[in-house]
């Protein structure tokens, strides 16, 4: 149990999440241990290079337009690599695809701060973006094949816990460190991607899955697979565009400083703490249910903010989001072995990246033109449009049968 009392543990928050998966971690199987075990290396490396990015950029003289265009070119590789996927992680498996995004991934990390010029960057973005789809498809679709149905929407829960506790350990330290020595964060992010592969090799042992024959055309899986899929795309569109204009709705605000922290850690707290219980209840009363109840919450969470005046109404609302958005992403992603058969979970994990990939593209954009033609006082309006969409999608949608192997 970690001591609360003790310093350079990083946030509470984070010192919490670690007290949780403590707890949680002894009944679980090795290889999901060894998975999220992973996942949290990855998560965070994840954290230790993205806050350091525009900031290099900056340095290498690149303009703010540039530095956006070179984001965008990430997730245009993630959201291309994705349509790729699906027969890959049916007919390679799991494991061989991770570790080769991994090693993608962390190989582009590594050479970031030899960059000379910042047109490198657009390249060396394309090679994270297609490592990032190589590691997040085949990892959600590994978790749901080896957990059984009953525990499904929980294991996805602790995989959202688990990677947002990485994500949340390595910004203050990297940030840090980057005053003292520019490419010694990188070289920790690449170090942290090496151990994961490490983890895996060794204790990561994949289930096989026959490959049948089925009649599951690309349309069909649509078709079955509209709750989660608009979720994925409903999730990253709140996700990306929060994160990239929520400090510009803050400072409208006159909040600056550590009270525009305070908002962002709240969010970030929001998103650690909700997946388990988020998953666990899922588990309990019905994966459906509990989308249609967070469709509803999502809607009023947003909306709330168009109407919120004071700072504390908008900290309370930010800490609601992300709590909200940690539910969504794993119930939905849980919710897709309910759907399909095993021997289509690589592609329908790999369209549910995707329609992630779609939603991270188009909330930016979308919202971008809102407000060119209005002003971020508009922030939440096509955030709360995207959130009303997915809950109508989700009331509306019938109910699927049970998938079978052969059809």
């Amino acid at each position: 149990m970690a001591d609360r009392g003790q310093k350079n543990n990083g946030p509470l928050y984070v010192v919490e999440a670690y007290s949780v998966l403590h707890r949680i971690t002894i009944f679980m199987s090795r290889d999901l241990l060894s998975l999220f075990s992973a996942v949290f290396l990855l998560a965070f490396g994840m954290s230790f290079a993205a806050p350091l990015i525009p900031l290099l950029l900056k340095e290498l003289g690149a303009s703010p337009g540039s530095i956006g265009q070179i984001q965008t070119v990430y997730f245009l590789a993630f959201t291309l690599t994705t349509t790729l996927l699906g027969r890959w992680i049916d007919r390679a498996g799991s494991k061989s695809l991770i570790i080769a995004g991994l090693g993608l991934f962390g190989t582009a990390v590594f050479v970031m701060p030899f960059t000379p010029e910042p047109w490198f960057f657009y390249f060396i973005r394309i090679v994270q973006g297609i490592g990032s789809a190589l590691l997040f498809a085949p990892t959600e679709a590994a978790i749901n094949l080896i957990s059984s149905p009953e525990k499904r929407s929980t294991n996805m829960g602790i995989y959202g816990l688990v990677f947002g506790a990485g994500f949340a350990a390595g910004p203050a330290l990297s940030t840090s460190l980057y005053i003292f020595n520019p490419r010694f964060p990188f070289y920790v992010a690449a170090l942290s991607c090496a151990a994961a592969m490490v983890v895996l090799q060794a204790w990561f042992h994949e289930q096989p899955v026959p490959i049948k024959k089925t009649a599951w055309g690309f349309s069909k899986l649509l078709s079955v697979l509209k709750i989660p899929l608009t979720a994925a795309a409903c999730y990253a569109f709140v996700e990306v565009t929060v994160g990239a204009f929520l400090s510009l709705y803050l400072d409208a605000f006159g909040i600056s400083g550590a009270r525009m922290g305070i908002v962002f850690t709240l969010f970030a707290i929001g998103g650690i703490i909700s997946p388990f219980p988020g998953g666990y209840l899922a588990d309990k009363i019905g994966r459906r249910s509990v989308l249609k109840l967070t469709g509803v919450f999502l809607v009023c969470v947003t909306a709330g903010f168009i109407f919120a005046q004071n700072y504390w109404t908008i900290a309370s609302l930010a800490l609601c989001l992300g709590m909200v958005a940690g539910i969504l992403y794993p119930v939905s992603l849980s919710l897709i072995a309910e759907l399909v058969p095993a021997q289509q979970l690589g592609s329908a994990n790999a369209s549910f990246s995707f329609f992630y990939g779609l939603g991270s593209i188009a909330g930016p954009l979308l919202t971008g033109w809102v407000l060119d033609f209005s002003s971020i006082d508009y922030l939440f309006y096509p955030i709360t449009a995207a959130a009303l969409a997915f809950l109508i999608i989700t009331l509306q949608a019938k109910t699927p049968l049970p998938p079978s192997p052969t059809k």
